[in-house]
């Protein structure tokens, strides 16, 4: 903590003191200029707590920056900060005895309790904004003058050092009275401290500060300052229940705006008081025909009012409930949705995992199979079961592996040539006697989706993945050809066992288990986007239903609006052609003023204006019918969108990782198995 000027800045050294037996790690860079932070000082920057040198910077390098709570970039001659972003957990930051001219980069530090800027050259307190956990700020020695940008701390700073700076003016304290929890502060080798009321004006301005200037503050120091600026105090208390007032007004406005927001009925309340006031003749009619004794014209508004609120204040009530009704009606779609997709989800994930354990399977079987490495992965396997039974129950399972990965392979493989040779006896015909028979390759296609639909059958049930029926174990035993032995790679075409090459016959059946989980995995999403968009097509008839009640609703009470200021123009129009009877007979001469009389005076003018009243209101609540409405709609029509590009996302989502993990199997496939020859290979071999 930086409270005064205890230990030298020494150009090149950082150290940090922990508590014994235990000593932090600490870096020494050499200073060659103005620097920024980059990775590798980053790296050096991290504080651990370790036993010896090594093992600490061994520990900094493997840790992640995103783990680290305390960095110290301290003696680093830095110009800027620039290289924070990767430290987002960071609780201590140190970036004292630097050359800092901005405090910037730390608004992402929004864990950061502990920070040291002290000893840099800095002219203004900001970028703290976001620092909402902050309890210990050192600014020592710098060049402040004021105090600012705490706003984002005042709930929460603790410890303020501000020694050693540029402060010159009393005033500048008065930010301390919002920091609630400010206990220690420091504020010596500043200007302003040599004033004669510098302590007692500070303690006036503080809540419960123990410690100022190293020393401790008593009770009865308080009471004396508080004593001294009792006036002072009093006029800033009343200021400040006045901005907390108007806080206040202004945090319950936000909420019931937000809540007719959310109704959309947001303006109805204020309507009546909208199309009233701010009518340019209201203020003429009101006051016929004397100042005094006006409000011969409007005396049917409060009964106006009356009705006016009864209907909004019912209105506001089925608005809530509507409201209610489309929660509901989403939240039960939505149930109703994700659960469906979760059951598909599950499946389809069931599925890869299959595909990625017979990958797995079938590639240990291979390498168990090799004669140039199966002995010996058996053999180091054998050294991981101590008891003779299990390894050879293991030994047993490798060997129904090998097994069952092989003859379902060699399975796959014979359907291959099986289809080759109808194809190539199909082509021999058509060449012979003109013509194709076309439904050969959908047969023989057909075939070998069955070979494979068989093989994916036989490991449904999860439990018997491999058979272990032991009538096979001979066939199968001389059915296993290796990798370079005799008869592994024949040319003929009979499909006779000697003539399947092991790794080419589990490539081809691995693919074929490839297109085949693809192919599923596209249906299965096919069907989710069927699903969705029927649930989408209901979901929009039901929302929209609840819709057309709320635009019947908002109808209905501007409907009854309209009516009531139907009857209150009607009474208006009666008063208004008796006052012009009063008038030209002489009988309001002696309460009619000068304004009053040039207004009876014109018939036509009086009339007008009688009637642009009513239009005024008519047209305000038009609009605001209008308003309502169409915010009703677009609601309607903005939700359906944003649903209907969800499912569009999701749907490319799910075909691009569907795609690439058929992408992903087929390489690692052609990478163990080696790559399938295309058509063109196998024609030009055949040509050969």
């Amino acid at each position: 903590r930086s409270w005064g000027p205890t230990v030298a800045a020494v150009p090149g050294f950082c150290l940090a003191l922990v508590p014994s037996p235990f000593f932090a790690t600490m870096t020494v860079l050499e200073d060659t200029g103005l620097n920024v932070v980059d990775d590798r000082m980053a790296v050096m920057a991290i504080q651990l707590v370790s036993l010896d040198e090594a093992s600490g910077e061994q520990k900094r390098r493997a840790m992640e920056f995103a783990e680290a709570v305390s960095v110290s970039f301290s003696y680093k001659n830095l110009a800027r900060v620039d290289y924070l972003a990767p430290f987002r957990d960071l609780t201590k930051l140190q970036l004292d005895n630097n050359n800092l001219t901005k405090i910037e980069g730390l608004d992402h530090l929004t864990h950061l309790k502990w920070l040291d800027l002290s000893f840099n050259k800095l002219a203004k307190i900001e970028g703290l904004t976001s620092l909402t956990k902050l309890e210990d700020l050192s600014l020592y020695h710098n060049a402040i003058v004021t105090i600012e940008g705490l706003e984002g701390c005042v709930d929460t700073l603790v410890s303020l050092s501000l020694g050693e700076n540029q402060i010159t003016d009393l005033s500048s304290f008065e930010p301390l009275r919002a920091l609630a929890k400010l206990r220690l502060a420091n504020f010596v080798g500043n200007p302003v401290c040599d004033e004669e009321d510098y302590a007692p004006f500070l303690l006036s301005r503080t809540c419960d500060l123990r410690y100022l200037d190293h020393r401790i503050v008593r009770q009865h120091m308080v009471d004396k300052a508080k004593d001294q600026y009792a006036d002072d105090l009093s006029e800033i208390a009343n200021k400040e229940e006045e901005i907390k007032q108007t806080k206040r007004k202004a945090a319950s406005k936000k909420s019931k705006d937000e809540t007719a927001s959310a109704q959309n009925v947001r303006g109805v309340a204020e309507l009546f008081d909208d199309m009233t006031f701010l009518d340019p003749e209201f203020e003429k009619l009101r006051k016929l025909p004397h100042e005094k004794d006006g409000g011969t014209l409007v005396k049917g508004l409060p009964v106006f009012r009356e009705a006016t609120e009864r209907l909004v204040e019912e209105f506001t009530k089925q608005m809530e409930k509507q409201r209610g009704r489309k929660a509901e009606e989403t939240r039960e779609w939505r149930g109703v949705l994700d659960g469906a997709l979760r059951e598909r989800n599950e499946k389809a994930r069931g599925l890869v995992k299959k595909l990625d354990t017979t990958v797995k399977h079938a590639f240990r079987a291979l390498e168990l199979n090799d004669p140039n490495h199966g002995n010996e992965i058996l053999g180091n396997e054998q050294h991981i079961g101590a008891d003779p039974v299990n390894v050879r129950l293991e030994n047993a399972l490798h060997a129904k592996r090998i097994k069952q990965v092989l003859r379902e392979a060699k399975t796959a493989a014979r359907s291959e040539r099986r289809r080759e040779t109808k194809n190539e006896s199909a082509r021999d015909d058509s060449d012979a006697r003109g013509f194709v028979f076309s439904g050969v390759n959908d047969a023989s296609k057909t075939r070998v989706g069955h070979d494979v639909e068989e093989s994916d059958a036989s490991d449904e049930d999860g439990d018997t993945e491999f058979d272990s029926d032991s009538d096979t174990t001979h066939d199968d035993e001389s059915d296993v050809s290796h990798p370079g032995s005799p008869g592994a790679h024949g040319n003929g075409s009979d499909g006779s066992d000697s003539e399947v090459d092991v790794y080419e016959s589990v490539g081809r059946w691995l693919r074929l288990r490839n297109d085949s989980t693809k192919e599923k995995l596209f249906a299965i999403e096919m069907h989710c986007a069927d699903f969705t968009s029927d649930l989408i097509f209901e979901y929009d008839r039901s929302y929209s239903d609840i819709c057309d009640k709320s635009r019947a609703l908002i109808t209905t009470l501007f409907t009854e609006m309209r009516a009531l200021e139907d009857a209150y123009f009607a009474e208006m129009a009666e008063a208004s052609t008796k006052m012009l009877e009063l008038f030209s007979t002489g009988r309001l001469d002696d309460v009619c003023d000068e304004d009053a009389a040039v207004i009876l005076g014109d018939k036509d003018t009086f009339m007008n204006a009688v009637r642009a009243h009513h239009d005024f209101h008519v047209n305000a609540i038009d609009q605001k019918e209008d308003l309502l409405v169409t915010e009703e709609r677009r609601r309607l029509e903005a939700t359906m969108r944003d649903l209907n590009v969800w499912e569009r996302e999701r749907n490319r989502g799910r075909v691009g990782e569907i795609t690439g993990l058929w992408e992903r199997t087929k390489l690692s496939i052609d990478e163990f198995c080696g790559e399938e020859e295309s058509d063109d290979d196998e024609e030009e071999e055949n040509r050969l």
